[in-house]
């Protein structure tokens, strides 16, 4: 079989080859072609990405959509005032309405962000798909595609290869927080009135001999330690003998007391202790305390408690009298940290046994003795600090001036094993024993003669500070020794949740079986209220106390090893527990507990609120109603909150504490936030003072962040039809 074949000459094979070129070059032109248009459009849809997300954060919505629009979604609430308003930029609408969306779920604001946001994009970005996503760093995906805030209806990004994302960063959003609104403080320019209380704790004076009495002692309050509207409700006095069936002879500034059975200026016969007590400023016949203090007050001038004792055997009194003296003022503060510890002014025939109790409530760093007086010959001193003396020493003289200089009392103090870190916020005993110059009367100035301690306080007051000193008088007494002596007794009480409490202070009638040593237990109720913490164990681990006449803490004090305490005073149920064994007692009827703490009339500026008061802005200030209690009656009261020319104008809204609300509102806020530092809510707990002006400052905060966590916001577009 004869094969058969074509045979291309030169110029037919040159022709198929170009024939190829020709063909490959425009496969090759096409091709290109569409990767140019491709890529154009990639780029095309990013920049409209960009462009369109870049409006939606500078453009204010009154700029994009018609004012009919607008009015529109102002009556039906899409645009919520309260929250936003139209010159902000649909972006900050959104992202507004994200932030918040969780705190007000009944407003249903991602729907109506996704209202306006359709309404602008179904126009921007006609024939695109969208959808626009906010997450933050804590979401467990960033970008969060899966959860867009808004996405057009019916669109699905997974239908096409090109999606172009446009993406930014905003700060001032943080999701179920309010980003802008209004903020507002609180603050107390004056009271009308609080109750609180000075105290006088006396000192163990007696003659150093028996049967040299009577011994005069006069205990000098000072009105400096009164504001001068001060208003005196209530003095008690108690008396106690060194020596019981002591004889007394009391008068107050130089008058006879007329109270009971003191009225004729003769002698009356105490047998452990007598407490005198008047809370009438309108009776001077019946007891005339009250008054005379009163008197003393608005005439600026000292106030004299004056006794005379005698007794067969030492006469004077054991450490356990004292003043208490109850006012109402208008002025915040009435505390001054004491640096000079005065004597009580004396006057004997014999020499002075004296025994003084300090306690200063911070960081000691410097200790001084100053005597002045008449017909003193020598004065020693020794330090009692627990149980244990120190060295004595001996003051030194220049004519009646008796002095010791902190050296010399750092030394004795170091000789009984402490410090003056050791003795920093507790009490501590010098006892000094006077002795008489010559047979004349001898006479120690109370007016002249001080221990003075210089110390670093360990809690500090504010400019809105509010002191109150209040007695402790709430016990529970076990286990009865001998009349009104108990070997267990606990004390309780209870302050403020935003009180600060600076120290607590105790001074004890004591009942000791000489020569026998038993259980001293002293402890205090932690802050959880359930665990006890012992702060003193004797004799199993600290000394037995022959006299337990003062116990003294601070907010930090220390246990029975030594070891720091904290919030040992706090907000909240405090207890103070006494368990001796048989041999000891105390008498907590007549014994002086007291507390000192501070109530802070300042509430700063807080959280961010959308809404600055109840009302406005046809509303501009209230007229509040409140609940106080000064002293143990409840009364209510008002007072006006805000702009006060707006009373006259009619602008205001009476409320009660009750009504107030605090989640939305500003000033309700802040009003509530300094009842709470004021000892309750205004209502249900009432408020621990009387209000006479109520100074509310505040501001609106639109456009400051309330956050300065980051957010990113991403506009996604893509075609739909790819």
């Amino acid at each position: 079989m004869k094969r058969r074949a074509f045979i291309f000459t030169l110029d037919a094979i040159l022709s198929v080859f170009l024939a190829l070129i020709i063909i490959t070059s425009i496969i090759g032109i096409e091709a290109q072609t569409r990767n140019v248009y491709s890529t154009y459009m990639r780029s095309s849809d990013k920049y409209l990405a960009e462009d369109t997300l870049t409006m939606l954060k500078t453009v204010p919505l009154s700029d994009i959509v018609p004012q009919e629009k607008l009015s529109e979604w102002i009556s039906s609430g899409v645009i919520n005032t309260t929250l936003v308003d139209p010159h902000m930029s649909p972006l900050e609408i959104t992202t507004t309405y994200w932030s918040m969306d969780a705190k007000y779920p009944s407003l249903r604001l991602r729907e109506k962000a996704g209202e306006i946001l359709s309404f602008i994009l179904d126009t921007a970005l006609k024939d695109y798909n969208y959808e626009l996503i906010i997450s933050t760093n804590n979401s467990s995906n960033v970008y969060n595609y899966e959860r867009p805030y808004i996405i057009k209806s019916g669109s699905n990004y997974n239908l096409t290869p090109d999606v172009m994302p446009a993406t930014l960063i905003l700060s001032g959003y943080e999701y179920n927080k309010t980003p802008r609104g209004y903020m507002a403080r609180a603050y107390l320019s004056k009271l009308k009135a609080k109750e609180t209380t000075y105290t006088y704790m006396g000192d163990y004076i007696a003659t150093a001999n028996d049967n040299t009495g009577p011994i005069k002692i006069r205990y000098i309050v000072p009105t400096s330690q009164f504001p001068s509207d001060a208003r005196i409700t209530g003095v008690k006095w108690l008396l106690e003998g060194a020596w019981t069936y002591s004889d007394y002879s009391i008068r107050i500034n130089d008058k006879y007391v007329t109270c009971r059975d003191w009225d004729n200026g003769g002698w009356n016969n105490v047998h452990l202790n007598e407490e005198l007590e008047d809370t009438n400023d309108n009776d001077y016949t019946t007891c005339n305390l009250v008054e005379e203090v009163q008197n003393s007050v608005d005439q600026n001038i000292n106030v004299t408690f004056q006794v005379l004792v005698k007794h067969s055997m030492n006469s004077g009194e054991d450490g356990a009298q004292h003043i208490i003296i109850t006012y109402k003022t208008s002025q915040a503060s009435t505390f001054t940290y004491p640096h000079k510890f005065y004597f009580a002014d004396v006057y004997a025939n014999d020499s002075l046994d004296m025994e003084k109790y300090v306690f200063a409530p911070g960081n000691i760093s410097e200790l001084r003795i100053h005597i002045e007086g008449e017909n003193i010959e020598v004065v020693t001193a020794r330090f009692r600090i627990f149980n244990k003396l120190s060295d004595p020493i001996t003051l030194s003289r220049s004519g009646n001036v008796f002095t010791a200089d902190n050296a010399t009392i750092a030394s004795a103090i170091q000789s009984t094993g402490y410090t003056y870190q050791d003795i920093s916020g507790s009490f501590f005993t010098i006892i000094f024993d006077i002795t008489r110059a010559s047979s004349s009367e001898l006479h120690l100035d109370g007016t002249k003669s001080y221990v003075y301690v210089g110390y670093t306080p360990f809690v500090y007051a504010s400019l809105y500070s509010i002191d109150f000193r209040k007695t402790l008088d709430d016990y529970t007494a076990r286990n009865r020794k001998s009349g009104d002596f108990y070997n267990d007794v606990t004390w309780q009480w209870s302050l403020p949740e935003k009180g600060t409490p600076i120290y607590v202070k105790y001074q004890f009638p004591w009942l000791h079986d000489a020569g026998t040593v038993c259980d001293q237990d002293v402890r205090i109720l932690s802050k959880d209220e359930t665990t006890w913490i012992t702060l003193y164990d004797a004799p199993q681990h600290n000394d037995f106390l022959d006299v337990f006449t003062r116990w003294g803490y601070t907010v930090t004090t220390r246990d029975y090893q030594g070891r720091v305490v904290e919030d040992a005073i706090h907000p909240g149920l405090n207890k103070f527990d006494l368990s001796f064994g048989k041999c000891y007692g105390v008498d907590p009827s007549h014994a002086l507990g007291e507390v000192l703490f501070l109530l802070d009339a300042y509430a700063p500026y807080k959280d961010i609120k959308p809404k600055l008061l109840q009302g406005y802005p046809e509303v501009k200030a209230y007229n509040l109603t409140y609940k106080y209690i000064v002293g143990s009656t409840v009364r209510e009261s008002s007072i006006i909150i805000g702009d006060k020319a707006a009373v006259s104008r009619g602008e205001y809204m009476n409320l009660t504490a009750a009504e107030l609300k605090p989640g939305d509102y500003a000033v309700d806020d802040a009003v509530l936030r300094l009842f709470q530092k004021l000892g309750g809510d205004g209502w249900n707990h009432p408020i621990l003072v009387e209000l006479s002006d109520t100074k509310i400052d505040f501001a609106s905060l639109g456009g400051i962040p309330s956050s300065i966590s980051p957010i990113m916001v991403t506009l996604r577009v893509w075609r739909e039809n790819s």
